[in-house]
């Protein structure tokens, strides 16, 4: 009884999965949501506002829409403007899982790693807050010391100023180093279902392709092609209409 019961409740899954599949109109109408949604949202870009969410929603949208290349740029643009954003950094790991062609991220040292982790945590609005703080413990610290008398144990002091000081300079030169990721960040994604790669910006042989969605490193460009690495090391030659870089150009100039 139970297995004339199970094989029943299967066969009704079945066909309501099947009426689900085979309705054109939920179908055409989730894609015109996506495509309305997406249209606002590039309207927004299209007026000067640029923040991590904004990015992430266009992600969003464009991977609903099966634009996978484009996705992947606005989830690492997202997190070019906020390392921390656990949501971007969530649907990248998603996309590469779903799609193993990609080139996956490399295996780190647990230490490596973990400095990795740290200072992707540290987005550009926390690394100024805690230098903000640093900075003003630094302060008090040489006051503490100025203002300590001579006549009395000086080490306690001295060890506060040292180590502000050293954790100010850490940060700050973090600081530097992210913002200076942020403006000039050389990657770009495959947009192009495929991208073939040549050895020279005039060679016609194609050494090998790789499928969209994939991240590659950016050295130049010339006329119409551009020059790559991929994360295996490879160099060569591609379509620059293939590829989308992270920063834009023009942003990088700024």
């Amino acid at each position: 009884m139970k297995h004339w019961i199970f094989i029943f409740g299967l066969l009704i899954l079945t066909f309501s999965l099947s009426a689900q599949v085979l309705n054109p109109d939920s179908l055409n109408a989730e894609q015109a949501f996506y495509q309305q949604t997406l249209q606002k949202l590039e309207a927004k870009a299209a007026h000067g506002v640029k923040n991590a969410d904004l990015f992430y929603d266009m992600g969003v949208c464009h991977y609903q829409l099966g634009n996978t290349g484009k996705a992947v740029l606005y989830f690492l643009r997202a997190l070019n403007l906020n390392s921390a954003h656990k949501q971007a950094k969530q649907n990248l790991l998603y996309i590469h899982n779903l799609h193993p062609e990609l080139s996956p991220e490399p295996n780190r040292p647990f230490l490596v790693q973990l400095f990795l982790n740290i200072y992707d945590f540290f987005s550009l609005n926390r690394l100024a807050i805690t230098l903000l703080i640093l900075a003003i413990l630094l302060t008090l610290s040489l006051h503490w010391l100025m203002h300590t008398p001579s006549e009395k144990e000086r080490g306690l002091p001295i060890l506060a100023v040292v180590i502000t000081a050293i954790l100010f300079i850490a940060f700050g030169s973090m600081l530097l180093v992210k913002n200076h990721r942020y403006r000039n960040d050389s990657r770009a994604v495959v947009i192009a279902n495929v991208a073939p790669i040549y050895h020279t910006p005039e060679s016609n042989n194609v050494l090998q392709t790789i499928p969209e969605g994939s991240v590659v490193v950016v050295i130049k460009t010339q006329g119409k092609k551009a020059q790559i690495i991929l994360p295996d090391g490879t160099q060569g030659w591609v379509d620059s209409n293939s590829i989308e870089r992270v920063v834009p150009v023009s942003n990088t100039k700024e």
